[in-house]
């Protein structure tokens, strides 16, 4: 009887190091429309393979890049004019400087009749105001070219967020969209697996936790160097009194297959 009571016991403790886990894909995320617009092309060949770094689902971006174009086009028009502001500028200060120079010439002088000066002091004081108007007309310019430089980018962002990919080696599981149909932000795309590393979750009691992270990992029967990438601090609200522990693994040649865990 002893003997019997001894050997379930041994049982229990050696099932306390032993569980079993789906090796699932690292990480699953959802890909959402950032964009309202109708649906005018799906690759849906990539559909159950792995993305390639290609458009997957692209929206309607005809008037965007028509408005791109053309705004590059003002743009290199406004900078164009821009320089030749600039360098107007540039001579009307000069013309500013040679005109308050003859000025400060003749003021003093007897030679020259109060008419005379005035009309110096006239120049002058024109000449200066046309360079200000000048020097107020590149600052518009400016402002003119950052808002402009603003809207090229906003487009480029929104063509990139209509032409939808995924990136090369992740594996696209489910489009969703059709042809045609037209989407609002929020709306679901694609549903895709990271499948580079694979991911098995298993739920410890706490009893077991301090146990299992100075001991080795077997995964079916087999010694391995992985280690516990991460352990829940707070307990499981399904699994009662019971911590999710996560460990990865290299990218099996199956996903979803059950794999045997042992702590030993």
């Amino acid at each position: 009887m002893k003997k019997a009571i001894v050997l379930i016991m041994l049982i229990i403790s050696l099932d306390a190091s032993e569980y079993y886990s789906k090796a699932d894909p690292k990480e699953v995320y959802n890909i959402k429309a950032s964009v309202s617009g109708e649906v005018t092309f799906i690759n849906d060949k990539l559909e159950g393979n792995l993305g390639d770094g290609s458009v997957v689902v692209k929206i309607d971006d005809k008037i965007d890049l028509l408005d791109l174009k053309a705004s590059k086009k003002r743009l290199e028009i406004l900078l164009n004019n821009l320089a030749l502001t600039r360098e107007n500028l540039k001579n009307s200060k000069k013309i500013a400087q040679i005109n308050r120079d003859n000025y400060e010439r003749v003021k003093e002088l007897s030679s020259y009749s109060k008419i005379q000066k005035d009309a110096k002091k006239l120049s002058m004081i024109n000449s200066k105001n046309q360079a200000l108007q000048t020097e107020i007309s590149v600052e518009n310019l400016k402002t003119q070219r950052e808002d402009l430089k603003l809207k090229i980018e906003i487009l480029q962002d929104k063509i990139k967020k209509k032409n939808i990919r995924v990136k090369s080696g992740d594996y696209i599981y489910k489009i969703y969209p059709n042809l045609g149909d037209y989407l609002n932000p929020g709306s679901k795309l694609m549903e895709v697996y990271d499948i580079q590393k694979a991911l098995l979750v298993i739920f410890v009691p706490a009893s077991e936790i301090e146990n299992i992270k100075s001991k080795k990992i077997y995964l079916d029967g087999l010694e391995t160097d992985k280690k516990i990438d991460k352990i829940w601090q707070v307990a499981d609200s399904i699994n009662i009194s019971s911590y999710r522990v996560e460990i990865l693994i290299d990218k099996p040649k199956q996903f979803s297959k059950l794999v045997k865990i042992e702590f030993r």
